[in-house]
């Protein structure tokens, strides 16, 4: 039997390599929420900070996830408040950041670092469809994102047309909770402009055959 040699023990730039290995693309649930005992706003995760940041100390020194969005709070209201300051471990370069509903304006400070961003929201909303959206404007370095169709994917036909979006198309997705479609922009609209058709050629058979009667 050959000998068991301890993880601490193995050459430095093997473990190093194995700590590499270990980082994964995560969905990092983020909210901001009231905090009723200062009433103020506070930064919370729903999502556990990754194991090698509470692994051991060299892991953490690595550098591979960092502490990041301390600056979302960092309101004047909340240092005046006496505030902690909170953070949440990322590797920003493959965690997607999923914020839900939270608005984008909160998160505004930190929206040029964020590459993968995940949302839920209403296309029937007026005031997401007229006014939030065009925030995302400001957010010129988000590579990919995925939208929660709350109301349907249906609700979002036409919507990579109607709306800008700072990632390309092809890295634009959908994600609808009731049934559990996932699709890209492109294939969504293809798809709902076929049902649209299909649907237009029902009546239009439907008007035929009453005029026949």
């Amino acid at each position: 039997m050959s000998t068991f040699h301890p993880f601490s023990r193995l050459p430095t730039e093997l473990r190093l390599h194995i700590w590499a290995l270990a980082v994964e693309p995560r969905i990092v649930e983020l909210r901001v929420v009231p905090d009723d005992s200062s009433q103020v706003q506070r930064l919370v995760s729903l999502t556990p900070a990754p194991a090698i940041v509470q692994t051991c100390q060299e892991s953490r020194n690595l550098g591979l996830y960092k502490q990041a969005f301390s600056e979302v709070t960092a309101t004047k209201v909340n240092v005046a408040a006496g505030a902690e300051s909170r953070y949440v471990w990322l590797n920003l370069d493959i965690d997607m950041v999923s914020i839900g509903k939270t608005s984008f304006e909160v998160f505004k400070p930190v929206a040029l670092s964020i590459k993968r961003l995940r949302f839920e929201r209403e296309n029937s909303d007026e005031y997401f469809f007229h006014v939030e959206v065009r925030e995302l404007w400001d957010w010129t370095n988000t590579e990919e994102i995925h939208v929660v169709c709350a109301d349907g994917m249906e609700s979002w036909h036409k919507a990579s047309e109607e709306h800008f979006w700072p990632c390309p198309l092809e890295n634009l997705w959908f994600f609808d909770p009731d049934d559990g479609r996932m699709m890209r922009s492109i294939e969504m609209e293809k798809m709902l402009d076929e049902q649209q058709e299909e649907s237009w050629r029902r009546h239009e058979g439907a008007f035929e055959n009453d005029d026949d009667d």
